[in-house]
């Protein structure tokens, strides 16, 4: 039976050089938390997109808009329009749950601050709260005439402190001035990123009678047939229907590249760590050369010593992996990404520990290999007579 050194021999081996220990458990820290942080950063980003469509839902937007929301204009009269004619429109106390919105960037102004900060608003009736299931009012109450109701993420969005879109709070939006009565919460979603006004008033600022797109609820994914054929058959409207969980992927899909580039920047960091790390253990080896030739001589297999250092490599990576998903998951749990005309929240989900885990194993792995290979083909006689 091939006989095995004891984990104690290699924890007690990482110990006696304490500077490269801890170099590699912080080079290990490092790698853990940019891949986390990575990860979470892609996750969110797709996820936050996902979210945001609501259930059994279509959008209604223009044919000329080439699926783009904020392009799109179409008559007010669609809403009450599809939910006459199609019998599968979800209804609350009668009323049906096909919401008519406007969605639009815009600027937005503090009085008494003659800079102008980048938001995204949508003009909404209270018909939209039947619609988007994920919106859950936290502080203040629905907004009236004259007022507004922000996401939390909505200062974020626009780069002010979160102090400035307080309740009672006032901005400045196409030229009307509106008071914060409320803060919504719509958890992975980029909904939070936005602030809601009435429809009426943000027609009459921006001069338009339209509306962007009607968001239409139905009892079941069949009843989105309806929709859509409610869309083919009105050819006076000049609609098309599509289901929100599409339209919310495809504006994920958008963001590919990017998240295409983070992975690439994270693998190259990857690969230098894979280096770095290759020569820290075929040093720690040349170090050890004689106790290993010694090892070799009164018993222990090449692989026995060989699982012996990658025993201790992993102790050390892990050590250092384990600190840097708690440095991540502490600093990224209050950060929050502003992207084009959207923000999102950094989730450090159980995904993204297991990524910085296994990338951490993997690079640990890698760096031993060349080594491990060494060890197995280390000549008794010469590695104990090498000084």
């Amino acid at each position: 039976m091939m006989r095995q050194l004891p984990l104690h021999h290699a924890i007690r081996n990482a110990g006696r050089r304490p500077v490269r220990s801890l170099l590699l458990v912080f080079a290990s820290a490092l790698v853990a938390g940019l891949l986390v942080a990575t990860s979470a950063f892609v996750r969110s980003l797709e996820q936050s997109h996902l979210g945001s469509s609501p259930k059994n839902t279509a959008i209604l937007i223009s044919t000329s808009s080439e699926n783009d929301i904020i392009r799109s204009a179409m008559s007010s009269a669609v809403a009450e329009l599809v939910a006459a004619d199609v019998p599968g429109v979800v209804r609350v106390g009668g009323v049906p749950a096909s919401s008519p919105e406007i969605h639009m960037g815009t600027d937005l102004k503090l009085p008494g601050d003659a800079q102008a900060y980048p938001a995204f608003v949508r003009g909404v009736t209270e018909r939209a709260y039947l619609v988007h299931d994920a919106v859950t009012l936290v502080a203040g109450r629905l907004p009236g005439p004259g007022e507004a109701l922000v996401g939390r993420l909505a200062a974020a969005k626009s780069d002010l402190e979160e102090d400035a879109l307080r309740i009672g709070s006032q901005i400045e939006i196409e030229g009307g001035t509106f008071t914060v009565a409320g803060t919504f919460a719509a958890p992975g979603t980029t909904i939070e990123s936005e602030i809601w006004l009435p429809l009426a008033e943000l027609q009459g600022l921006a001069q338009r009678d339209d509306v962007s797109c009607v968001f239409v609820k139905v009892g079941t994914q069949d009843d989105l047939a309806d929709v859509d054929y409610f869309a083919t058959r009105r050819l006076d409207l000049e609609l098309e229907s599509v289901p929100a969980g599409e339209y919310y992927a495809a504006l994920a899909a958008y963001f590919e590249p990017i998240l295409a580039l983070a992975w690439a920047m994270a693998i190259l960091i990857g690969i230098a760590a894979t280096t770095g790390g290759a020569n820290t253990v075929v040093a720690a080896v040349q170090e050890r050369i004689r106790e290993l030739g010694t090892l070799r001589a009164i018993g222990f297999g090449g692989f026995a010593l060989g699982i012996g250092v990658l025993q201790e490599m992993l102790t050390l990576a892990l050590a250092g992996a384990l600190l840097g998903l708690v440095a991540a998951r502490v600093l990224l749990s209050t950060v929050s990404v502003s992207m084009a005309m959207t923000a999102f929240r950094l989730e450090v989900d159980a995904v993204s520990v297991l990524v910085g885990l296994l990338g951490i194993v993997i690079i640990t792995v890698a760096g031993a290999l060349p080594a491990l290979i060494r060890i197995l083909r280390l000549p008794v006689a010469r590695a104990i007579k090498e000084s």
